[in-house]
Parts: structure tokens; sequence; C-alpha cells
């Protein structure tokens, strides 16, 4: 708000507030100029007339301000300096007529008449600290004009009651005069400070508008490729869906192929610059009416109507033409491609969830077949999207069915073949068919189930351990982490209570992650992991060699344990060996220990010892075991 703006922004409200506060000032007048024309009547007619000519003339002073203020509060306008002289000069009238009252009349007052009138007029005057006090110099000049003429009147009389009635009606009026500057200075500064803080207001608004929709666009947003992001394009499809159920339309599933390789090789900020790229590719592609959005990591959304599936097929085709055009920053122009599966709506499924799911299905299923090439879901997909579904509804009561229990391998110490720790496998019994957890984790993770199973499994195998460890004192339990589990804040929280509950020893768990939790939420799961060696867990890096993983990734995490994946141990030419004994040079400068995992003959057993591995584990030691086989092994091992 401007300068000029502001003080208009005063005025305005200085002139409504007295004229709102007016109706009383003039009721006041009514009452007292009624009571001192015809309470003091001698019974003298001229005296008698000269009052009520006097009276009419008040009232008809007042009745003209009462048609002014009317008019004024009932006209919605803002208020002019001709509003506040109108205004004034009717306040100046006012106190005109009643001190002309005292001045014509006072020769005839009789001391009780002189007094009352003093009396009235000071209470008038002091009255304008509420009613005038808006407006300095109206309120002044009020009770100037009230008490002064007839105090200075009263002083040079010859009476001395009189000269005492002058003095105290000059100092009143003096005091009433100190108390208008105080009441008039404290409201001007209350409109004064409303208007700024209304302007302020106004201008705070305009900024917390611009910030909300800053914000609205962020949340709603991908941040990297400026796509919708999943939360926004959940909700637009679904109210499409509720608003508009019968138009059909097309929900394209898109996989890149080979971006993991760039974004391995050449780096994020090379793979960061390709999703852009990819993603204006698919923009350009689009009509204005189709919805983007980037799903998470290299996956992409786009809800199109459908026509026919020919249509719908060569609009596919040429999303995948332009996302495999060259990409100038990577290495020889290296090509990224795409796989897109496509679900119909209604066909394929009436609700967005279930839609998503078939796209993606068959999405995955064309990946398996062949890359780089459009699937339509079908239904060759539905037995496998049915057994999904059945496991999912049969997870979510599996826990309270006690359908899972744990069986623990051993992992072996390479020099002394001592027993050095256990690894935790879930198990999981369906109707007499055993459910491999590569199959039921990912639907766990999936469909939100694998925290509960997960802190399931580490109460478990820490309350059974503690069983093991009677017999083996040192042995420690090794438990496989989902990185969905790492995504919580709280876990390690969680992860001290049990621990603490079941008193059981921090330093004797180690919990196993895979490489792919290099490729997520890595602040957090720094944290997170941060947070559990401060309590004395040990971390392990799972199948280490077949995910995402960067040496500055895990020198960031600081991993104490490194578990070497099978197939590098089986791998029949000396390559996978290579891997291993680069490893172990790894974990000697690294400081940290090497675990060979799938040791099943004693020709891998020799060699891995040879080449320094420090601990094994593998079939050629012992399968998994339950907790009563475990329990007998560990017996076997100790009178061994």
């Amino acid at each position: 708000m401007h300068r000029s703006s502001l003080i208009e922004e005063n005025l305005n409200d200085t002139v409504r507030l007295l004229y709102e506060n007016a109706y009383l000032g003039l009721l006041t007048s009514l009452f007292a100029s009624a009571c001192i024309a015809f309470s003091f009547n001698k019974g003298e007619l001229l005296s008698y007339n000269d009052k009520l000519v006097w009276w009419l003339i008040m009232l008809f002073v007042l009745g003209i301000r009462f048609l002014d203020i009317r008019t004024f509060l009932k006209i919605d306008k803002r208020a002019t300096q001709f509003d506040l002289l109108k205004f004034s000069s009717g306040v100046i009238i006012t106190a005109i007529v009643w001190s002309s009252y005292a001045l014509y009349f006072h020769t005839s007052f009789e001391p009780l008449e002189a007094t009352s009138i003093i009396i009235i007029l000071s209470a008038l005057g002091g009255g304008s600290a509420n009613v005038l006090s808006a407006h300095k110099l109206t309120c002044f000049a009020y009770a100037f004009i009230l008490l002064f003429p007839y105090a200075l009147v009263l002083i040079m009389s010859s009476h001395y009651y009189e000269n005492l009635l002058g003095f105290l009606g000059i100092g009143y009026g003096f005091i009433t005069l100190l108390t208008l500057n105080k009441a008039s200075a404290f409201t001007q500064k209350a409109i004064h400070l409303k208007n700024q803080n209304s302007d302020l207001l106004e201008r705070m608004e305009l900024r917390v508008d611009a910030r909300t929709k800053e914000i609205m666009h962020l949340s709603n947003s991908d941040s990297l490729t400026q796509l919708l992001n999943r939360n926004a394009f959940l909700n637009d499809a679904k109210n499409r869906i509720k608003h508009y159920p019968d138009p059909p339309f097309a929900l394209f599933f898109i996989d890149l192929d080979g971006f993991k390789n760039i974004n391995d090789v050449m780096g994020h900020k090379v793979g960061d610059n390709v999703l852009k790229r990819t993603a204006k590719r698919i923009s350009d592609v689009c009509a204005h009416n189709q919805q983007k959005c980037r799903w998470g990591g290299d996956e992409f959304l786009i809800l199109s109507d459908f026509v026919c599936k020919e249509n719908t097929y060569d609009f596919a085709k040429e999303i995948i033409d332009a996302i495999t055009q060259d990409h100038p920053e990577t290495e020889r122009g290296a090509r990224v491609g795409a796989t897109i599966g496509i679900a119909l709506y209604p066909e394929h499924g009436k609700d967005l969830d279930s839609l998503i799911l078939n796209a993606d299905m068959a999405m995955y299923h064309q990946k398996r077949m062949n890359r780089g090439k459009i699937s339509f879901f079908s239904e060759s997909l539905r037995s496998e999207l049915e057994r999904k579904r059945l496991l999912s509804e049969e997870l979510l009561t599996a826990l309270a069915n006690n359908c899972f229990s744990l069986v623990y391998q051993p992992i072996i110490d390479s020099t002394t073949h001592d027993i050095y720790a256990i690894e935790a496998l879930i198990r999981w019994q369906l109707k007499g068919e055993s459910i491999p957890p590569d199959e039921f984790i990912p639907i766990a993770e999936q469909y939100g189930f694998i925290s509960k199973i997960g802190f399931w499994v580490l109460e478990t195998a820490c309350r059974q351990a503690l069983t093991f460890q009677q017999l083996s004192p040192d042995l420690s339990v090794s438990i496989n982490v989902s990185v969905m589990q790492l995504k919580e804040i709280e876990f390690a929280k969680k992860v001290k209570n049990i621990l603490a509950n079941l008193n059981f020893p921090a330093h004797k768990l180690h919990l196993e992650v895979t490489e792919s939790v290099f490729a997520n939420d890595k602040h957090t799961f720094l944290y997170v992991v941060k947070s559990l060696q401060k309590l004395g867990v040990r971390i392990s890096i799972d199948d280490f060699g077949t995910g995402y993983s960067s040496l500055s990734s895990m020198l960031d995490v600081g991993v104490d344990i490194v578990k070497v994946d099978k197939s590098f141990v089986q791998d029949e030419d000396e390559r996978g060996l290579s891997i291993v004994n680069a490893v172990v040079q790894m974990a000697s400068s690294l400081n940290f220990n090497v675990i060979a995992e799938g040791v099943e003959t004693p020709l891998q057993c020799k060699q891995l010892t040879q080449l320094g591995v420090s601990h094994l584990q593998g079939y050629y030691f012992s399968r998994p075991l339950t907790s009563s086989a475990l329990i007998e092994y560990l017996n076997n091992k100790k009178t061994s």
C-alpha cells in the first residue's frame, strides 16, 4: 500500500468512526438540553420562551446532524475530507449552541443552575474523549467552546461562588484537553496500525498465495522432470474415473531399458540428464490432455484416451521411437530404450490400482520376453495376477495365523570351521505349499506388509538366538532387511526397543541389506544405518556384485561385512574367483569382513580360504535348519 493510499484509509476509518459513534453524542445532547431547558424554569414567561427557542434551535441542529449521520452510514462509500468537514462543522455548531445557553442565560442563573450548567458542560466535554477521539482538532474545538467561554465569564463575576465555578471549569477544561490529547493520539495510532497491519496482511496473503501455488506445483510435480509425480497422477486419474466413468482410456507403463547401466557407469548427473530429456521427449509426443507422470526411478506412466488397439499401439510405438534417440551427453551417444505395458479401462480393470498393476505386469512380461517392445495386458497374465492377489490376501493374516517360521543357515569361520553366525531365513507354508521368499517378499513390499513381517522376523530371530547362545555364547544372528524398512525414519528406534525388551546384545545382531539401497533415498538410508551402528548393530551388504553399489557409497555407510554373491563363488572359470580376490583385497584395506555365499564343494571351500575369505556359508557346511535342528547342530559342534 502506497503512502497516499494509507492516508486515504486512515481518513476513511477516522470519519467512519466519528459517524458511527455520533448517535450516542446526539442522544446525550438531546437529553441534557431538554433537562436544563425545562428543569430550571422559575415561572417567568420571557425566560421560558427564550429557553424554548434555544431548545428548538438545539433540536434543529441535532436533527440536521442526525440526517447527515444516517445518510452517511446508509451509503456505502469511502469518506472524504468534505465528509470530515461536515461532521466537524456540526459538532462545533452544537458546541456553540451549548455555550450560547450558558452565556445568554447566565444573569438569570441561581447558584444551583450555574453549578449544574458547568457540570453538564464539563461532562459533555469529557465525554467527547470517547465519541470524538478519532479527530483531535474536532474534539479539542468541541471541549474548548463548551467550557472556556462560560468559565471565563464566571471568573470575571463579582460573586465568589461563580469565581470558584469558573476556576473549576478552567481546570477541568485543561484536564479534559490533556485527556482528549491522549485519547485522540491513541485512537489515531490504532487506526494507523490497523491499516498498516491490513496492508501487511494483504501483502502477506499475496506472498502466501504465490508460495502456496509454488508449493502446489512442487508437491504435484516431479522435481527432476517436472512431470506429474506419483501422488498427483493418482489423484487426477482417480478423479477422472470418479467423474467420467464411461469413456475408455489406455494406461501406458513405460520402463527404460539400459538406463541403469548408464546411471551406474556414467554417474547420476548423466543419468539425471537422460531422465530429463526422456521426460521432454515423452511430453513432446503426448497431447496436452494426456496425463504424464514419472512413476519413480526410470518408470513413467501415461493416461490417454482409447479409440482402438491399433491407434494405441501406434502411439506407444511413437513413444519408444522418441525415447530411443541418441543422448549427446552419453559416451558415443549411448541409447536408452523403452518397454511399454498397456492396460485398458474398463476392459482390464475398473479401478486405477488394478490398471497400474496390470500394465506393470504386461510391461515386465514383455521385458522378460523381448525388451523394447509393446505388450497389452491379456488373459494369459491373469492367472499370475490372481496368484499375486491371493498371496497378498493371505499375507494379511499370515502373521496372526502363525504361518511363518524361521530356519537358520550357519556361517562358518574359514580357518577354524567353527560356527561364527547364523542367517535367519523366513519360510511360509500356505495350505501345504511352501511359498518361496523371492515370490512373497516383493508382494509384501508392494502391499505394505513388509514392515510387520520384518519386525516379526527380527524379534523372533533374536529371541531364539538367545537360546542358541547358551550353547555358543559368541554366536551372532544375521537378518535380512528390506529396502522399504530402511526408508522408515523410526526403524532404528524400533530395533533398539526390540533389543532392549529381549536384552539381546546389539553387537551380536547383523542386518543384511542389498546393494539396491544405494539407488534409493540415500540420505534417509545413511541416517538409519548410522543410528543402527551407534547402537552397536553391524551392517552387511548382501549379494555384493549383483546390483548397484559404489566404493564411495560403501565408504559413506561404513559397512562391517560384505557378502559375496554365490554367482561369483560358483563361477567355473577364473573370473569369479578374481572378483572374490578383489573384494578380499578391498576388505583388507577398508577393514570389513567378507562372507562367501553358496559354498557347495570342498574345492570351493579350499579356494576361498586360500584367497583369504574370512567366513563361508553354503550347503557344503549345512542347509538351513529349524531351531530344533540347529540346537542339535550346535550340540554336535560342542561335543566334537
